[in-house]
C-alpha cells in the first residue's frame, strides 16, 4: 500500500559537487558496493558520470585500469566497455546519467533564399 509520510525537514545538505552532476532532466543514483562486489564488463547507451564518495574501486575500461577513491570523478561516454570492483571496505558513489551529446547540424536556408531571389 502506498504511504506518504509527512516530513518535518525542509533543508537537506547535499554536497554541491554531487548536485552539479544532476542533469537538467534526469537523476542521480547513489550506489553502495560491498567489498568484492564486481560489476562485470558492460556498456551503457547513455553517458555516465561517477563521483566516488567513500571507499575505493578498481575501475577498468577498454584500454585502461585505475584504482579510484573518494573525491575522484569518472567521465564515461556512452558505449564505453567498463568494469568495477569494490575494494576493502566497499565503496559509495554517485552515478549521474544523461543522453549522449549529439552533434548539432545547423541547416541554414539563407543561401538558398538569396539564390531564389536572384
Amino acid at each position: 500500500m502506498t504511504q506518504i509520510i509527512e516530513g518535518r525537514r525542509t533543508e537537506f545538505a547535499i554536497d554541491p559537487a554531487i548536485l552539479s552532476l544532476l542533469p537538467e532532466q534526469g537523476s542521480i543514483e547513489l550506489q553502495h558496493d560491498a567489498a568484492g562486489k564486481v560489476h562485470r564488463f558492460h556498456t551503457h547507451p547513455v553517458d555516465e558520470i561517477l563521483m566516488i564518495i567513500s571507499g575505493r574501486l578498481n575501475f577498468m575500461w577498454d584500454g585502461g585500469e585505475r584504482i579510484v577513491g573518494a573525491g575522484d570523478t569518472i567521465l564515461l561516454p556512452a558505449g564505453t566497455l567498463h568494469q568495477s570492483e569494490a575494494l576493502d571496505g566497499g565503496a559509495v558513489y554517485a552515478i549521474a546519467t544523461r543522453p549522449p551529446v549529439q552533434p548539432t547540424t545547423e541547416t541554414s536556408t539563407y543561401g538558398e533564399n538569396e539564390l531564389s531571389r536572384q
